[in-house]
């Protein structure tokens, strides 16, 4: 075939490849929308089982200064609420400098949970923010409130007291209720439950310590008053004096004798709160066994934690 004859050839078949190639391109396009279509609907039905079956997707924000008390939100906001908290839990939270992250959460937040004591400043994080978006538990009514050994001010804390942790949820609950209205039923019984379970923490706690041999409690800072003073025991010495300052020889001395006329056995602390050099001036001369406790919600949740320190104590105590 002369070249003639292969250039009209191509013009023959060129229109007919051209017609294939439309007709593949049409029908790409059409599947193309049937998958998108096919795609939304599977999306449809997966949120209706969701719905169906009970799930949900957070709606209300709420954040925390520490996690103690963002484990009690979410006792009582469950999936509901997008729960966080702001100091990590591994760290002395008196001494801890806030970020600009941290006050992105807060504004970004419909509550803003803190105790009012012993945090840092959080003038940074609250300014601007209107009054109905801030919950200091040291303000809510029937709170138990103590003060602080060596100065007048409250003693920060409180969610140690069981009871105080109960009152936290309750306010919760309300706050809650009155934000996402058709969800208050199950804000409520999720407080039911949880004062449920920390009424039984408070019989087990309450049951176990009143059979120990030594009720007096020795510790290396001043942070378990809450405990102490629920569970009916008997707050003798510590070894700190005020937070952070190194103590004197003579204060030494007084927590020594102390620990050896009442045969007190064990020292108790949390990591947050420890200096293993001044404790070891305490523990040569008394032969006293440190015990670590978790005052911040590193071994699990807010009943899980006081479950442990409840444990933990009775150990030290029976030593």
């Amino acid at each position: 075939m002369g070249i003639i004859g292969r250039e009209a050839l191509f013009v023959i078949l060129q229109p007919a490849k051209n017609l294939v190639f439309f007709k593949f391109l049409t029908q790409s396009i059409s599947f193309y929308k049937m998958f998108r279509r096919v795609k939304v609907r599977i999306y449809q039905a997966i949120l209706s089982v969701l719905l169906l079956f009970g799930f949900s997707f957070a709606e209300v924000k709420i954040t925390t200064t520490i996690k103690p008390l963002a484990d009690i939100v979410k006792e009582v906001g469950k999936d509901k609420v997008d729960v966080a908290y702001i100091i990590p839990s591994n760290v002395n939270f008196h001494t801890y400098e806030y970020k600009p992250l941290d006050i992105k959460k807060v504004y970004e937040s419909d509550l803003f949970v803190f105790i009012g004591y012993g945090e840092p400043s959080i003038s940074s994080l609250t300014k601007n923010l209107k009054k109905e978006k801030l919950m200091q538990i040291t303000n809510l009514k029937g709170m138990v409130l103590l003060k602080e050994e060596d100065h007048d001010e409250i003693h920060p804390a409180v969610w140690l007291d069981p009871e105080n942790a109960k009152l936290i949820a309750k306010a919760v609950m309300d706050f809650l209720a009155s934000k996402d209205k058709q969800n208050a039923q199950f804000y409520k019984s999720n407080y039911l439950e949880f004062e449920k379970k920390v009424n039984e923490i408070l019989n087990y706690g309450k049951s176990k310590l009143s059979s120990v041999r030594n009720k007096y409690f020795v510790s290396y800072h001043y942070e378990f008053p809450y405990f102490v003073k629920r569970f009916n025991l008997i707050y003798l010495a510590e070894i700190e004096m005020g937070h952070g300052r190194e103590p004197s020889p003579k204060h030494l001395i007084e927590v020594i004798q102390k620990i050896k006329k009442y045969n007190v056995k064990a020292i108790f602390t949390s990591k947050q709160f420890f200096n293993p050099k001044t404790a070891n001036i305490v523990i040569s001369q008394t032969g006293a066994k440190v015990i670590f406790l978790d005052s911040m919600g590193e071994t699990g949740d807010y009943l899980n934690m006081m479950r442990y320190n409840i444990d933990k104590v009775y150990e030290g105590l029976n030593l």
